[in-house]
């Protein structure tokens, strides 16, 4: 295999050029944007947005943010960052910008994709021996198609569209949504729009930044322990202790992180209690508090309404509970679909189900589709690293030196894991059943076993079980990767062709 394709350069695609170049591969990275950065580019990026996780773990494992970052990192930084990075790796001379895939079939050993350039007005076949798929979870702004909404006379936006403040400034704006775009629009609409309302179907836990305004969150959230309170699809020796003799610890564990949230937010004051248990959302989606957006609630400068909208009549917008708004913006923070159109049959029907969900072993590979690997399907609370580890992981499928189980196991574990989904952890299938979050370390260590490589910098144990994720560990984990894999433990290769 000497030529590989990848399709995005965004994050995801980035490492997974970068892997690929450093074992000596020809790259041709496809990018349908003028810049690097995926969502992070700053035509996707709403005013404000920020990283959920810290400038130390939103990082690759061998280029660390710059230290005069701030702890949580502005999106033009981040972006900045991932131009730096592909800088510096060597990868931005293989990116075709303002390029999209409008095809992509396999035919006679290899894919040909079809191109569309829109910079030179020309479309084009290439062909390549491997193609990696990185266009990640956000790939389409989705914005309800509300009955009557062509009458509006005013601007109904998506929150990727909120590039300037001065968009929303002086005006009456409603956001709708409670995800973290949703309730960050609607704090800096709360100090710049004449008035604001806040429409939600139910409010959802939001974490701070500092717990009991002390603990910074990466210690509650991104450790091995913090990990281990969570129902794993597959467990370890601690973890079947804990969902068993050790469940009392493991609800009082909750019910208390509940009670500090409910406190510290002031969430009976706001009307924003959520109904459900915390541990039953924490996911990709959980939001991190933007700052100063319960106060604004509580104070009414964000009136907040758990609502939905009815239908739009005119300059009207008509509420299910009766109200009716006449706002100047509709902006809807109600996230993004996940697509895959110059997919061709039966490839697509391969790697998703019937009702969207991607059927991916490690979220990475179909061993029904030969020569096609998925990166950024694995998002996670730190996506950098996950998708870093994962882009190492398709290198080596790739070179077909991978420490995999036949196949037939395989397509047991990717029924299994769609079933446990559905089943034991539903919030689990959102994103297409792309996030593998809060399982963090079990999906890396899964990786990195695949690999042959250890999981733990150190040995440690006590430290490494309570320590936050550190990217830079992975570094020294990964230089030590083994070239070639044991004669004694079976190879599993890419995959045969789909009939």
């Amino acid at each position: 295999m000497k030529h590989i394709g990848i399709i995005g350069a965004g994050l995801s695609g980035l490492a997974t050029a970068k892997a690929f170049l450093r074992e000596g591969f020809h790259v041709t990275v496809i990018e349908k944007s003028a810049e690097v950065g995926g969502v992070w580019e700053k035509s996707r990026s709403y005013h404000g947005v920020s990283t959920q996780t810290t400038r130390d773990e939103y990082a690759f494992s061998d280029f660390p943010m710059p230290a005069h970052y701030p702890q949580w990192p502005s999106g033009q930084q981040v972006q900045e960052y991932l131009a730096n990075y592909a800088h510096h790796f060597g990868i931005l001379p293989a990116i075709r910008f303002n390029t999209a895939v409008t095809n992509l079939r396999y035919e006679n050993g290899v894919w040909e994709m079809e191109i569309y350039d829109a910079a030179e007005d020309y479309t084009d076949t290439l062909r390549f021996d491997f193609v990696a798929i990185c266009t990640g979870t956000f790939h389409k702004p989705h914005i309800p198609a509300f009955k009557g909404m062509e009458s509006f006379t005013g601007q109904v936006l998506h929150t990727s569209q909120v590039a300037d403040a001065g968009i929303l400034k002086d005006k009456s704006v409603a956001v709708v949504g409670f995800a973290k775009s949703a309730t960050d629009i609607a704090t800096l609409a709360a100090d710049v729009a004449t008035e604001c309302q806040l429409l939600y179907r139910k409010a959802q836990w939001k974490v701070p930044r500092y717990f009991g305004n002390l603990i910074n969150m990466r210690y509650l959230l991104f450790s091995r322990f913090s990990e281990a309170f969570f129902d794993a699809p597959y467990k370890t020796g601690f973890q079947k202790f804990l969902h068993s003799v050790g469940r009392p610890m493991v609800w009082a564990q909750w019910r208390g992180l509940e009670l500090l949230l409910k406190k510290q937010f002031s969430l009976k004051a706001c009307g924003m209690v959520p109904e459900h248990r915390i541990e039953d959302q924490i996911s990709c989606s959980l939001g991190v508090a933007p700052e100063g957006f319960y106060e604004k609630v509580k104070c009414g400068a964000i009136r907040a309404r758990q609502t939905e909208i009815s239908h739009f009549e005119g300059s009207r917008v008509y509420l299910q509970n009766g109200v009716v708004l006449t706002p100047d913006v509709v902006v809807c923070g109600t996230g993004f679909t996940q697509t895959m159109p110059f997919l061709g049959e039966p490839y697509k029907s391969a790697v998703m189900d019937k009702n969207g969900g991607f059927r991916l072993f490690r979220n990475i590979v179909n061993p029904e589709v030969p020569q096609l690997g998925f990166v950024g399907f694995n998002s996670s609370l730190f996506t950098t690293l996950t998708s870093e580890i994962a882009a190492n992981w398709l290198v080596k499928y790739a070179q077909g030196t991978l420490q995999l189980p036949p196949k037939e196991e395989i397509k047991k574990d990717m029924d299994y894991m769609a079933q446990w989904r559905k089943t034991s952890r539903p919030i689990s299938s959102e994103f297409s059943g792309t996030c593998i979050a809060p399982f963090n370390f079990m999906h890396l260590d899964m990786l990195m076993k695949d690999m042959g490589l250890k999981t733990r910098a150190s040995r440690w144990l006590p430290y490494e079980f309570f320590k936050p994720i550190n990217p830079k560990d992975y570094r020294i984990l990964l230089q030590a990767a083994v070239r070639k894999a044991p004669q004694h433990i079976p190879v599993y290769q890419p995959a045969e062709i789909i009939q």
